[in-house]
């Protein structure tokens, strides 16, 4: 019997609550929100778009979209230091979620 549950990647992206203590900030002439994440209420595994390397659970990190996206649908997770230095750190290469890093 399938469950009555409905998949998560069939829902639409929950909007994020506008007094979370987001920060404007401008990269590549775009304004972005970014929003500090805990330890604690981090639960998946995310690829950080900065070293293209995996974010483990449990760790702090950063996530930021672009402004002009009111539901944060295209939002990334990023390494603390990956943000901090993201004009130095962004890949040439793009690689697929299930690319191997190496090889």
């Amino acid at each position: 019997m399938p469950s009555k549950r409905q998949s998560k990647w069939s829902r639409p992206a929950r909007p994020l609550v506008a007094d979370s203590g987001e920060q404007a900030e401008t990269w590549r002439g775009l304004e972005y929100r970014v929003r500090s994440v805990s330890g604690a209420n981090s639960s998946g595994r995310y690829r950080c778009p900065g070293c293209d390397q995996l974010l483990a659970a449990g760790l702090p990190h950063l996530v930021a979209w672009p402004a002009d996206d009111p539901d944060a649908a295209d939002r990334r997770h990023w390494h603390t230091g990956c943000w901090a230095a993201r004009d130095r750190r962004a890949p040439g290469v793009q690689r697929s979620r299930n690319a191997p890093r190496y090889g």
